[in-house]
């Protein structure tokens, strides 16, 4: 059996997710990367996305939030205040969501709190409809 790493996202109400995975791909601030057992320790900040990780022969998909990802030999621990599954996304709620954000944003300040809120909101609604999506298919 190929080895495995162990998957953990962390956020403020605990544990939200513990797995093995022979693959990990995330969303860093520089862009997406990915993670095989035996990858070189590495630090990096994320940005809202889909988190996408491959257990017991099955891709399986994730929304995240920023935050921050830890990746070991053997383990990749991320850290971050938004985590959704697919299948607790309500993808017509999340879409008004989107709608509504959108009308704020051309009437905001991008360089305010704010408007960089806004654009936050923005991105994590684009994260659970691309998680959403993906595992759909």
């Amino acid at each position: 059996m190929a080895e495995a790493l162990t998957l953990e996202v962390a956020t403020p109400n605990g544990l939200a997710l513990r797995t093995e995975a022979t693959s990990v791909q995330a969303p860093s601030v520089s862009g997406e990367f990915g993670v095989l057992p035996g990858h070189l320790p590495v630090l990096a900040a994320l940005q809202s996305g889909v988190l996408r990780y491959e257990a017991a022969g099955k891709v399986n998909f994730a929304a995240i939030g920023p935050g921050f990802v830890e990746a070991e030999p053997l383990k990749v621990l991320l850290l971050t205040d938004l985590f959704a599954v697919p299948e607790n996304i309500d993808l017509a709620e999340v879409e008004k969501e989107l709608v509504e954000l959108n009308a704020r944003e051309l009437k905001s300040d991008f360089n305010t709190p704010e408007g960089k809120e806004i654009m936050r909101g923005i991105a994590w609604a684009n994260a659970r409809i691309n998680a959403k999506t993906a595992a759909d298919r």
